[in-house]
C-alpha cells in the first residue's frame, strides 16, 4: 500500500496529470470556438462582397493599423447602418420576408448592387 508520503506523491500526480488534461480540453475547445468564429467571419465576409461589390477595391495590408486605414470606409459604412436603429429594423423586416438569392443568381438577373 505504500507510506503516506507515497500516496500523497501519487495523488498529487493524479491531480497534476487531470489537470493537464482539464487544460487540454479548454484548449481543444477554445480552438474549436476560434475556429467556427473564423469561419463565421469568412461566409458574412464573403456575403458582405457578393452584396456590395464595390468593396472588392479594398486590399488587405501587412499589418493591422493599415488594415484599420484601408477598410476604413467599410467600416464606416456598417457603422453609420448598425448606427440607425429605424433603419436596422426595417430592413431587418423586410429581410425576413425575402427569399435568399444566391450571388450568381442575382449576377444573371442583374440584381447585384454595384
Amino acid at each position: 500500500m505504500g507510506t503516506l508520503d507515497e500516496r500523497i506523491a501519487r495523488d498529487a500526480e493524479k491531480l497534476q496529470k487531470l489537470k493537464r488534461q482539464k487544460q487540454a480540453q479548454l484548449q481543444r475547445e477554445r480552438q474549436k470556438e476560434r475556429a467556427i468564429d473564423t469561419r463565421r467571419k469568412i461566409i458574412a465576409g464573403a456575403i458582405l462582397l457578393d452584396v456590395f461589390p464595390r468593396f472588392h477595391q479594398l486590399q488587405p495590408q501587412k499589418n493591422n493599423a493599415e488594415n484599420h486605414k484601408e477598410f476604413a470606409p467599410l467600416a464606416n459604412f456598417l457603422k453609420c447602418l448598425a448606427d440607425n436603429k429605424v433603419w436596422v429594423l426595417r430592413l431587418e423586416i423586410q429581410a425576413k420576408n425575402m427569399p435568399y438569392v444566391p450571388p450568381t443568381e442575382q449576377q444573371n438577373t442583374g440584381q447585384v448592387e454595384s
